[in-house]
């Protein structure tokens, strides 16, 4: 069976933005992405919802080059290579490869999936159930 992971980077009072909805202040140091990227390493496929789809894309076309720190590089490459899933009823293309949207998980009962799945915060798909098929 596959495994289902939650996760979300909140502040302790549970907010995943700032008042100026921006995310900026929860982006990780070197060592807290070294972690991410270790337990992230594994999943084959992202489900977000259109708004935190929007903030993750940034990795889509995030700078690779030698003068970017490592971890960095190393994510990007990570979240390119996944299989990405957008909740949205109002997203009509996605801008990235390898993502598919899958209007509202209302009307879904389960994912045939081959590996692990990570839903984001704030995303319908936390509602997902996951089975190998």
């Amino acid at each position: 069976m596959a495994k289902l992971i939650y996760s979300a980077i909140t502040s302790l009072d549970g907010y995943v933005e700032d008042r100026q909805c921006n995310f900026g202040w929860g982006a990780p140091d070197s060592e807290v992405l070294r972690f991410i990227n270790d337990l992230e390493r594994p999943i084959s496929t992202y489900l977000y919802g259109r708004r935190i789809y929007e903030t993750m894309a940034f990795w889509e076309t995030a700078p690779a080059g030698s003068d970017q720190p490592a971890e960095m590089r190393d994510f990007a490459e990570i979240w390119r290579a996944a299989e990405k899933i957008v909740f949205s009823r109002t997203l009509e293309e996605p801008s990235s490869q390898r993502t598919g949207t899958a209007g509202s998980l209302h009307c879904r009962t389960a994912f045939v999936l081959s590996s692990s799945c990570w839903p984001s915060a704030a995303s319908e798909a936390a509602l997902c159930t996951s089975t190998t098929g």
